[in-house]
């Protein structure tokens, strides 16, 4: 006698066909570290030749370096599946905040300028800091995408991300990098929004983080200079106004056409003009038309990352590449900022075009998560049904008919009561 044995087949989870990659922020992204290499090179080779014992090409072969490490990270990223990287999301924000803890401690984290943000030896260092921003978009994203009582219970939905993103941006804010706490606080801020956060909350938190920062920046008299200089630039000019008066003459210097390629003057006089005052080298040089061109970019680039956040039905996706387009965007848009004396000075680089490797590298990981999840707008089963919808009232639609289920079993699941969106009763809760 024979038995058959029969196996019992498993139903695998279906997963999404994989469609063509935002080709247009691929190339956005590639233009603006083509950019970004060219005006390392320019801003550099002068500082290269007289620290550097004549080796004018110093920084731009260590820029060369990092883009080429940062485009490999670009394409592993743009091929691993985005959901995957849920599972690291916790792993992640608990080593940014060890190594931001380790920058802290004295032979430990490495002191330049007055500040300490580093971690490495020599050429080859390491900034947590650049790390802990894109780890926390992570966090946020697996957290707030199955956080649906941000809306109705705010105490346990709201509380828990925003802690973390204090915590984090409180550390960067200890290194003497407030700049840097700007840029994660205001992406966790957004992130927030974009999940359902209510706005009078919203409201709350902010005004509390604007009277927050103030006091911070009038803790330390540095701090207090860098407010007067950013006042009365030119009253302050050789001291701590210097870097922002000079930015201005560059500004002022480029004119319409500006003075052309490797011609500019103001970078002889800007300390490390190669790093976060690389903005007002390429005013002068290529003029407001070069200017208004490198903005053009940018604006492309949070335009083409929130449109895919928008496609995007899946609510770990959506809120993934809005963190990440948001986190590019608001850099930017401090740095340029800084270097047109529209706020204080407060130092943070030049997405893709700054010299420094963890920037660099780090940001061209997230495009490379952007264009994945591109690939994906139906969500890693192909079968998501709840999408960020900013024409509704709060994005209410992620949290229509949502079921939830009470503690005990035994009990039917309910239909959550969806919030009325008309004004004319004041936002009354209905069946």
């Amino acid at each position: 006698m024979s038995a058959t044995i029969t196996k019992a087949v498993i139903p695998k989870t279906p997963v999404a066909e994989r469609q063509p990659m935002d080709r247009l922020l691929l190339w956005l992204t590639f233009l603006l570290l083509g950019i970004g290499i060219v005006s390392v090179y320019d801003a550099s080779y002068a500082s290269a030749v007289e620290k550097l014992n004549g080796d004018s090409f110093h920084f731009v072969k260590m820029q060369g370096v990092w883009a080429v490490g940062g485009l490999l990270a670009l394409w592993w990223a743009s091929r691993m599946p985005y959901w995957k990287w849920k599972s690291v999301a916790l792993l992640g924000v608990s080593l940014a905040v060890i190594l931001l803890v380790a920058v802290l401690i004295p032979h430990v984290g490495i002191y330049i300028n007055g500040a300490r943000r580093w971690l490495g030896h020599g050429q080859f260092r390491f900034q947590p800091s650049e790390l802990a921003k894109l780890v926390v978009v992570l966090y946020l994203a697996r957290t707030l995408a199955g956080r649906l009582a941000i809306k109705r219970r705010p105490k346990e939905g709201l509380l828990p991300p925003l802690a973390m993103v204090i915590l984090i941006a409180g550390l960067i804010a200890i290194e003497q990098d407030l700049g840097t706490a700007m840029v994660l606080g205001g992406t966790g801020l957004v992130m927030l929004y974009v999940a359902g956060a209510q706005r009078r909350h919203m409201a709350a938190i902010l005004a509390v983080a604007v009277v927050a920062g103030g006091l911070f920046a009038i803790s330390k008299p540095y701090r207090m200079h860098r407010l007067t200089a950013f006042l009365d630039p030119r009253a302050d000019q050789y001291h701590t106004g210097y870097q922002v008066w000079h930015a201005l003459i560059a500004l002022g210097s480029g004119g319409v056409g500006g003075m052309g390629l490797g011609e500019g003057r103001e970078k002889l006089f800007i300390p490390e003009p190669r790093t976060d005052f690389i903005f007002p080298v390429i005013a002068e040089e290529w003029g407001l038309i070069g200017t208004l061109a490198l903005v053009t970019l940018f604006l492309f680039v949070a335009m083409r990352g929130y449109a895919i956040a928008y496609r995007t039905k899946d609510p770990f996706g959506a809120l993934l590449a809005a963190g990440i387009t948001t986190l590019i965007s608001i850099q930017a848009l401090i740095n340029m900022a800084v270097a047109t004396a529209s706020i204080p000075d407060t130092g943070v680089p030049l997405p893709f075009i700054s010299y420094g490797g963890s920037s660099l590298v780090l940001m061209l990981l997230g495009i490379g998560i952007l264009l994945n999840i591109s690939s994906y707008p139906d969500g890693p089963s192909g079968k998501a049904k709840h999408a960020i919808d900013p024409n509704e009232d709060d994005w209410n639609r992620r949290w229509d008919k949502t079921v939830l289920r009470t503690a005990t079993a035994p009990r039917p699941a309910v239909t959550v009561r969806r919030l009325d969106r008309s004004r004319r009763d004041g936002g009354v809760l209905r069946d």
